[in-house]
C-alpha cells in the first residue's frame, strides 16, 4: 500500500509542473490550444507504451469510459483556463484543493464508496493549508471568472478518478485504462486545438511545452496515479495529489518569480502534514 500512495504523491508532484510549463509557454498561446494538444500528445505517447506491456481481455464499460474521458477532457480545458486567469499558484490551489471533497461526494453517490475517518482529518488538515496557501496573496488578484473555472476543473477533475478507479476496478490493465480514457478526451478536446492563434503552439517553444505537458504530467503522471488509485479509494487518492499544489506554488516562485511569502511557507507545510498523516493509513 506504501507504493500506491508513494506513486500518488508523485503523480501530484508531476501534475504540479503543468501550470508553470504552460505560463514559458510563447505568447499568445491560447488555453484551450494547450489543453487540446496536451491531450494528444499524452494520447499518443501512452498509445505507443501499451504496444509493449501486457493486455488484457476485460473490457472497458462504456458508461465508465465516457464519463472518465468528458472529466478528464473538461478538466483540461478549464483548468488551463483558470490558470490564465488567476496565476499558477491560485488557479492550481483552487482547482486542485476543492477536488478531494468533490471527489469523496462523487464517490459516495456513484460507487457508495465511504470515506474513511483518517481522509476526513487529513482532508481537513490539507484543505486548511489550501485556504492559507490561497490567502497569501490577498485577494488583489482575486478573479471570479478564473477562480469559477478552477472550481469547475475540481469537479471534472473528481468525475475522472471516481469513474477511472471504477474502470480500473473492473480488471482493466492500468496503461490500457488510461491510454483510452485519454484518447477519447483527446478526440473530445480537439476541436479546442483551433482557438485562438495557431501559430505560436506550433513554434519550436510552443512544441517543447507541448512535448512535456503530454510526457510528464500526462503520460508518466497518469500511469503512476492508476497505479496508486488501484488499491485505494478515489476521495483520498485527490488527497494525495494535494503534492501538486504545493509543488506548483513553489515552482511558480522559483521559476516565475511569482511571490512565496511567510503564509505561503506555512500553508505549503500544512498540506505536506495532511499528506504525511494521511500516507499513514
Amino acid at each position: 500500500m506504501g507504493k500506491r500512495y508513494g506513486a500518488l504523491i508523485l503523480a501530484g508532484v508531476f501534475f504540479g509542473t503543468t501550470g508553470t510549463a504552460q505560463a514559458l509557454g510563447p505568447k499568445g498561446i491560447s488555453p484551450m490550444a494547450v489543453g487540446s494538444a496536451r491531450l494528444i500528445c499524452g494520447a499518443l505517447l501512452l498509445w505507443l507504451f501499451t504496444r509493449f506491456t501486457p493486455k488484457t481481455k476485460q473490457k472497458m464499460a462504456w458508461r465508465d469510459l465516457w464519463l472518465a474521458a468528458f472529466g478528464f477532457a473538461l478538466y483540461q480545458l478549464t483548468f488551463f483556463s483558470a490558470v490564465k486567469s488567476t496565476g499558477v499558484s491560485i488557479g492550481t490551489v483552487t482547482a486542485l484543493g476543492s477536488a478531494p471533497a468533490l471527489t469523496g461526494v462523487l464517490a459516495y453517490l456513484i460507487n457508495r464508496e465511504k470515506p474513511s475517518r483518517r481522509w476526513f482529518v487529513a482532508t481537513l488538515i490539507t484543505t486548511s493549508g489550501i485556504i492559507v496557501l490561497s490567502n497569501a496573496k490577498g485577494f488583489s488578484q482575486f478573479n471570479v471568472v478564473g477562480f469559477s473555472l478552477a472550481i469547475c476543473a475540481g469537479a471534472s477533475y473528481s468525475l475522472f478518478a471516481v469513474t477511472s478507479k471504477r474502470a480500473l476496478a473492473s480488471g482493466v490493465g492500468i496503461p490500457e485504462a488510461m491510454s483510452r480514457i485519454i484518447a477519447l478526451a483527446a478526440l473530445l478536446a480537439f476541436p479546442f486545438l483551433f482557438v485562438g492563434d495557431f501559430h505560436p503552439l506550433v513554434s519550436p517553444k510552443g512544441l517543447l511545452v507541448v512535448l512535456w505537458l503530454g510526457l510528464v504530467p500526462t503520460a508518466i503522471a497518469y500511469i503512476a496515479y492508476a497505479y496508486g488509485l488501484h488499491d485505494v479509494r478515489a476521495s483520498t487518492a485527490s488527497t494525495l495529489i494535494l503534492a501538486e499544489p504545493a509543488t506548483a506554488t513553489l515552482l511558480a516562485a522559483v521559476v516565475l518569480s511569482e511571490t512565496l511569502n511567510f503564509k505561503s511557507g506555512i500553508g505549503i507545510a500544512i498540506i505536506v502534514a495532511g499528506l504525511l498523516y494521511l500516507s499513514r493509513e
